[in-house]
């Protein structure tokens, strides 16, 4: 899995980041699996991935039973 901050000076395929947010989310730890899904999406969505993260944190919110 990606460990700490993205270096600006790599390039990578947007797509195939998708893959270690899926493996992520399958760890055996919940918390890891969380963590390590949302560090690959964030990668993933690229630029604008503060929108999602507002859909997370939304999400989080409507279902606090769940935490």
């Amino acid at each position: 899995m990606t460990v700490g901050d993205p270096d600006p000076s790599l390039r990578f395929s947007q797509p195939h980041m998708a893959l270690p947010a899926l493996l992520g989310a399958a760890e055996t730890d919940p918390l890891r699996a969380v963590l390590d899904a949302v560090y690959a999406a964030v990668a993933t969505y690229g630029e604008d991935y503060r929108t999602l993260l507002e859909e997370i944190r939304t999400a989080c919110r409507r279902h606090p039973e769940d935490a």
